[in-house]
C-alpha cells in the first residue's frame, strides 16, 4: 500500500501544475503565517493532560471526550469534507484499519455541521467515527483554530467553500490539521500538529504507538 505523503505529495503536484499562481502565493503566505505564529498557541503535549470536551454524532448525540478512554484514544483533527487532503487521510486511515485484525479506537473531528459530516463518512466508506465540534471549543482547547484571514476567505468562495454554512461559526474560521494519541489515564502520548495543510501524521506510523500502549 502507497504510504499517505505519496497519495499527498502526488495530489499536491498534480494540482500545482494548474493552479493560479495567485492562489498558490496565497496558500503559501497563510502556512507561513501560521508557522511564525506557532509559539503562541497552547496545544497539548506529549506528558501532558488531554483537555476534556463535548464532541457530537452525526444524529445529535453528545459524546465526551473521557468517556472514550476505556482504551488508547487516536484523535485526528480535519479542516472538512472539502479539503482532499483531508479526504485522503482519512481513506489511508480506512484502508489501514481494514488490514487490522482488532479495530483501533480512532475518532476524526471537524467542526462541520452533520449533513456534511454524514457525507464524509458515506463518500469514504468510514467505519470509525466522524465527531462533530460545532463551536470549534474542544479545538479550541487543542489550540488549533485560526481565523481566516481576507486573502484565504476569497480564495475559498472561488472553491464554493463557505465555511460560515459549513458550520455552526458566524465567521470564518479553521483548524490545524492534527493527530493525538491519548492513552487511558487522559495523557497525551502522541502529538502530530502541521500548519502545512498539505502534510499529515503517517497513519501507520501512528499505529504503531497506539498499539505499544496496549
Amino acid at each position: 500500500m502507497a504510504s499517505l505523503a505519496q497519495a499527498l505529495n502526488e495530489f499536491k503536484h498534480s494540482y500545482e501544475k494548474s493552479a493560479p499562481a495567485e492562489i498558490l502565493e496565497t496558500l503559501s503566505r497563510n502556512v507561513s503565517l501560521l508557522q511564525e505564529q506557532r509559539t503562541l498557541r497552547a496545544s497539548p503535549q506529549i506528558s501532558e493532560a488531554m483537555p476534556n470536551g463535548t464532541l457530537y454524532d452525526n444524529n445529535g448525540l453528545a459524546v465526551s471526550l473521557h468517556s472514550l478512554l476505556q482504551r488508547p484514544l487516536i484523535i485526528t483533527f480535519f479542516r472538512g469534507g472539502w479539503c482532499p487532503y483531508c479526504m485522503l487521510e482519512l481513506q489511508a486511515w480506512e484502508q489501514l484499519i481494514k488490514e487490522q485484525p482488532l479495530m483501533p479506537n480512532l475518532i476524526a473531528v471537524s467542526g462541520e455541521i452533520p449533513s456534511f459530516t454524514k457525507q464524509v463518512q458515506k463518500d469514504n466508506a468510514l467505519s470509525f467515527p466522524v465527531l462533530i465540534d460545532p463551536s470549534f471549543t474542544v479545538m479550541e482547547k487543542f489550540g488549533l483554530v485560526y481565523e481566516v484571514n481576507d486573502a484565504l476567505k476569497q480564495v475559498l468562495l472561488k472553491w464554493g467553500v463557505d465555511l460560515t454554512e459549513r458550520t455552526a461559526r458566524k465567521e470564518f474560521a479553521l483548524p490545524i490539521p492534527a493527530t493525538y494519541i491519548v492513552d487511558t489515564s487522559g495523557t497525551v502520548q502522541y502529538v502530530f500538529i502541521e500548519e502545512d495543510y498539505t502534510s499529515r501524521a503517517e497513519p501507520e506510523d501512528v499505529l504503531a504507538v497506539y498499539n505499544s500502549l496496549k
